[in-house]
């Protein structure tokens, strides 16, 4: 799960007297201090923009301003349960307010504008020389990446991965149970060994025995077992930085821990390789409200080839204004010539056709 990661030298938050940050006005408050304590530096600077801008970034803001996602995670539509339809993502209010927080952000030059299009690499060595204090981070960048670069540089500094800020739509886990699956084409039901392929699908993916062998692998050659019967890595393989020092690698030696297949499970199969630091994070995010999920509205051949003509031009224009809007190049009072400019790409025909379809699933299954 992406989410932020605050630390500096010695470290900032230590220094500031500060916090880690639980909301995103709370982040900018911070941000603002560490401006203030070294005026010359942005506090925060972004990495993941590729492919699309600030890719990371957008997409945990629009979770927390109630949407469907953005960024990387861009969704056409989002769910308005009190209007019981689908709006347009990139029209919406919430999308505006987003967009102006970030404008906030880099007018202020809290925000690397760089941020939106950087490499990875670039946003890494702006944390590990003190060029930033705040990027974007999961599980395995603060082992695999941060970690090593700031033991380069900056031995003493330390890093806290902090939960996702709380935004206006309250305390949201962007997990869902929709984030992955298994697909299989039709022409399978062809083959000989039809049967035999989907008795190893469901036990490869969907029992117990499979899923630890994908995640674990080999009893004795890749883990072992406490007296609790835990699985516990072996001494001699590494993954996530658990064994920094073994010979042998779980991914690149043997090929488990593949998210391909090892993806998913009970809690303890999903966390059994978290470090305690990790595990606290899930805990807090845990608790928290998943993101709606939302409704049905399978669109028919037809429908899915028109929709696919609208979303392209729909899409790159929501990406230009995006960047146009967060870094001050075009002024929020234009905004609504910028929805019109969606009307004219065919938004309002591709909504109808998206609540067209919510409504025949609807009626079809009641």
């Amino acid at each position: 799960m992406a989410g932020l990661l605050a630390g500096g030298p010695d470290d900032i938050l230590d220094e500031l007297n500060l916090t880690a940050p639980k909301t995103w006005d709370e982040l900018y408050t911070v941000l603002k201090a560490m401006k203030a304590r070294y005026p010359n530096v942005y506090p925060f600077s972004d990495r993941w923009s590729k492919p699309n801008p600030a890719g990371n970034l957008l997409n945990i803001l629009a979770v927390s301003y109630g949407l469907q996602g953005a960024g990387w995670n861009f969704q056409h539509t989002s769910w308005d349960a009190t209007a019981k339809k689908f709006v347009y993502t990139g029209a919406t209010e919430q999308y505006k307010q987003m967009l102006q927080y970030l404008n906030k952000l880099v007018s202020e030059k809290l925000l690397d504008p760089e941020s939106f299009t950087q490499a990875d690499d670039q946003a890494r060595q702006k944390l590990a020389n003190s060029k930033s204090f705040v990027i974007s981070a999961n599980a395995q960048a603060v082992v695999n990446d941060y970690r090593p670069d700031l033991a380069k540089t900056n031995p003493k500094a330390k890093i806290v991965k902090i939960p996702l800020p709380i935004g206006p739509a309250g305390e949201v886990n962007p997990a869902n149970r929709l984030e992955n699956g298994v697909m299989i084409s039709s022409k399978a039901r062809d083959s000989k060994n039809f049967v035999a392929m989907m008795q190893f699908i469901d036990w490869l993916w969907y029992s117990d025995a499979g899923q630890e062998f994908a995640k674990w692998g080999v009893e004795g050659k890749t883990f072992v077992r406490d007296a609790s019967g835990k699985p516990t890595l072996a001494p001699d393989v590494n993954v996530i930085g658990l064994h920094p020092n073994a010979p042998k690698h779980l991914q690149k030696d043997f090929g488990f821990y593949n998210g391909v297949f090892a993806y998913g499970g009970k809690p303890e199969l999903v966390q059994g390789f978290f470090s305690p630091e990790e595990q606290e994070f899930q805990k807090v995010m845990n608790a928290r409200t998943p993101v709606v999920v939302p409704p049905p509205h399978p669109l028919n051949d037809e429908e899915r080839e028109q929709a696919s003509l609208w979303e392209t031009p729909l899409r790159d224009h929501v990406y230009q204004a995006t960047l146009q809007f967060a870094l001050g190049q075009r002024d929020f009072a234009q905004w609504d010539a910028y929805v019109t400019e969606l009307k004219g790409k065919n938004m309002d025909s591709y909504l109808d056709l998206v609540n067209k379809a919510y409504e025949r699933y609807q009626k079809d299954h009641r």
